[in-house]
Order: structure tokens, then C-alpha cells, then sequence
């Protein structure tokens, strides 16, 4: 894995911005970058394993979840998501059997017996960056780094061309200039982005028979 202070430097050798001038300041690319590894991690989540703490009668979900996979009680005894109904009526278990998620709490059909871990598997966000001069270690395989440079390559071609539109008034359907040439670079960076996730996740066909 790579740490933030490398990708940073990748990400400039991208964009070709090495120089003692640099036309982008770290704080804009770092920017871009959080925005980057969250939408990746919408796709390719992080997958974090927690003891969770009851609180007031429910447990509380950890900041950076993204997607519930299992939850334990007590460990490799797996609980059903309940199944809300209109109208129907939920009796409390002796021991957990069944889980439900309100809001930001995982609320549990019974009681732990003897102090049984609740545990929860889940879809997490990659280590985001807390600060730009931070010498994070991200957990984003490095394989998938070009996807991150993707990203912010094209965030940073959409800050260009919102400055060249002002500064030579480009304004789509006004007839006079909606001509922006860096439009359309702006978009086929974000389409190569989103071709090369689709790439990565695993798909075909599941054959439910034999040939005899």
C-alpha cells in the first residue's frame, strides 16, 4: 500500500505539474483525492470486522460503514435481517435471532446472554486522509491507485475549464460561446474512470446446468 505523500506524487506526475511552480495546490488535489476514494469505496469497500457496543438498548453503527454484511451473535452464530411489514407485530426472542438497522443503530430481537459479543462484517470506507501534509498509509490496493488519479485528473480538468469559461465567457445555450474545448476531455476522463470500475467488478455468466 501506498502512503498519501506517494500518491500525491503520482498524481502530479499525471498531471504533468512537477514543476517549482506547481499549477495546483496540494489542498485542491487533496480535495479531489478524498472525493476519489470515497466514490471508489462505493464500489470496492473496505471490508472491517467490529465488536460492537450497546448503547441505551442498541448498538451503534461505526462512522465509516458503508454496507451491513453479517452480524454475529455471539461469534459464528449469524442473525437474519428482519423483514419490516406494515402492520405486524414483532415478539422479543430469548436470545437474538433476527437484527433490523434504524438510522445510524443495529437494534437486536433479544437480549445477549452472558455477555456474547455482538459482531458485526461490513463494507467500509478506505482510509481517507485527515490532512494534506499527513504521511497516511491508504488501504486502496495498489492496482486500483490509477483509478484515483482518474478521478482527480478529471476534477481538476473540470476546475480549468470552469476558470477559462469565466475568463472567456462561455455560456451553454446563449449562441454565442458555449464552445468550451476542455468540456469534452472533462467527461471522457470521468467515462474512462467509471469503464475501468466497471472492469474490476467481477461479472459472466453462472451456468445452473451440465452438458451430459
Amino acid at each position: 500500500m501506498s502512503t498519501w505523500a506517494q500518491l500525491l506524487a503520482d498524481i502530479r506526475t499525471d498531471l504533468k505539474d512537477t514543476g517549482t511552480t506547481p499549477r495546483w495546490a496540494d489542498a485542491a488535489l487533496f480535495l479531489y483525492a478524498k472525493d476519489a476514494i470515497r466514490d471508489y469505496s462505493t464500489f470496492f469497500p473496505l471490508v472491517k470486522r467490529a465488536t460492537l457496543t450497546v448503547q441505551a438498548g442498541s448498538y451503534a453503527l461505526p462512522a465509516d460503514l458503508i454496507e451491513v454484511w453479517m452480524v454475529e451473535c455471539p461469534a459464528n452464530r449469524f442473525l437474519e435481517k428482519r423483514l419490516e411489514r406494515p402492520g405486524s407485530h414483532y415478539d422479543t426472542a430469548t436470545v437474538p435471532n433476527k437484527y433490523s438497522i434504524e438510522g445510524s443503530s443495529i437494534l437486536l430481537d433479544g437480549t445477549p446472554q452472558g455477555g456474547d459479543p455482538v459482531i458485526l462484517t461490513y463494507g467500509a470506507l478506505h482510509v481517507v486522509p485527515t490532512d494534506v501534509a499527513q504521511a497516511t498509509t491508504l488501504t486502496i490496493p495498489v492496482l486500483d491507485e490509477e483509478l484515483i488519479r482518474i478521478y482527480v485528473k478529471a476534477k481538476a480538468t473540470e476546475q480549468i475549464r470552469t476558470q477559462q469559461a469565466s475568463l472567456d465567457r462561455f455560456k451553454l445555450g446563449s449562441g454565442a460561446r458555449d464552445d468550451n474545448p476542455l468540456m469534452p476531455e472533462t467527461g471522457n476522463l470521468m467515462d474512462e474512470y467509471r469503464r475501468k470500475i466497471a472492469e474490476r467488478i467481477p461479472g459472466g455468466v453462472v451456468k445452473l446446468w451440465r452438458a451430459r
